[in-house]
């Protein structure tokens, strides 16, 4: 499939929502209603990068589905080897410094990828197993029915995100909210033409903002509610789905062609991958709270973007050689298995 450079440097923008999201909410925990009072200017700018941020993993999802993921044992064995190759290269210099064990649960964890922190993986890969039969609905069914079977999917997920306080799928770490969100996206791709640009833009920020107030306003006004913070966090608000798709078809608007933009992109999910190791993720968290401490202002803005930057760089740049590695693999047993098919 040939790359739409405006859509890749949506990727690399959705990474960097990922790294922030990480760099703030999972580093600083949640704005409290102390600091709401105290620092009210900075709790309210914490809680809006937070709720920027927040579309990252809906809008990669989104992508997938606006392009329809054609199942290849090819593409499924790359991102299984990524996975993998990850997985494996961060944890042998903790293992060799005796900062880590090579015990039972830790050998689950590199090559199961069997750890909280990699739950977009295995979401991620039941998703793209599945795709054949959403492409099959998408393609024979009628639109109307698909539009129901939608509209209904969302109708029960945005009840479960208000009414329940527990279980993976009201959050959205589930591979049947990536169903939805998958099934959404090819729905809009295929059958909804809207008009004009910017308004797609509008409607993001605005639903940021919302999304923000939200929470800011009961808590600056003495009213404590923790439901409303964890709803807003959740990838299944309506909000931050609506958002996260007002982003994408706003980046389908731009012309762009870059082979650089291509380049970056094609290593995006290298970044998820390293950081949220479960080896480094701690020490991604705490580097961020540490910076957070330090500086404030400009000057904590100008860092934590160096840092969240460098983190991007290095991910890409030890993906190139997974790509490499992958290549040369994948050659390998396509010669191998041509000679055997033809002795």
């Amino acid at each position: 499939m040939k790359r739409e450079s405006n859509i890749e440097l949506l990727r690399i923008v959705a990474m960097f929502m990922v790294l922030g999201l990480h760099a703030t909410f999972s580093a600083l925990g949640p704005v409290n209603a102390t600091e709401v009072k105290e620092l009210p200017t900075q709790s309210f700018i914490r809680l809006l990068t937070e709720n920027v941020c927040i579309v990252g993993v809906n809008v990669f999802v989104l992508i997938s589905g606006w392009f329809g993921i054609k199942f290849k044992c090819k593409g499924l064995s790359n991102f299984i080897f990524q996975c993998l190759f990850f997985s494996c290269i961060v944890f042998i210099p903790f293992f060799y410094s005796g900062q880590i064990e090579a015990n039972r649960i830790n050998v689950l964890s590199i090559f199961l990828l069997y750890h909280n922190a990699y739950w977009f993986v295995w979401a991620y890969i039941i998703l793209y197993i599945s795709a054949p039969i959403l492409n099959s609905f998408i393609e024979h069914s009628d639109r109307k029915d698909i539009r129901t079977i939608i509209i209904l999917l969302l109708v029960v997920q945005t009840v479960i995100v208000i009414f329940t306080r527990t279980g993976f799928y009201k959050s959205g770490f589930s591979p049947l909210s990536f169903i939805n969100l998958y099934l959404l996206a090819r729905y809009f791709k295929l059958y909804i033409k809207l008009k004009g640009k910017y308004r797609f833009l509008f409607l993001y920020i605005l639903c940021v903002m919302c999304n923000s107030l939200a929470y800011y306003i009961p808590v600056h006004s003495g009213i404590s509610n923790d439901t409303i913070y964890s709803i807003s966090k959740a990838y299944t608000n309506p909000l931050n789905i609506i958002s996260a798709l007002s982003l994408l078809i706003f980046f389908t608007r731009i012309n762009i062609k870059s082979k650089i933009i291509n380049w970056l992109a094609s290593s995006c999910f290298a970044v998820y991958l390293l950081h949220m190791h479960f080896c480094l993720r701690d020490h991604y968290t705490e580097l961020a709270k540490e910076i957070f401490s330090k500086y404030s202002g400009i000057e904590y803005l100008a860092i934590i973007i160096a840092f969240i930057t460098a983190v991007f760089a290095a991910s890409v740049l030890i993906d190139k050689i997974r790509i490499f590695c992958f290549n040369f693999l994948w050659n390998k047993y396509e010669k191998h298995k041509y000679r055997n098919d033809h002795p």
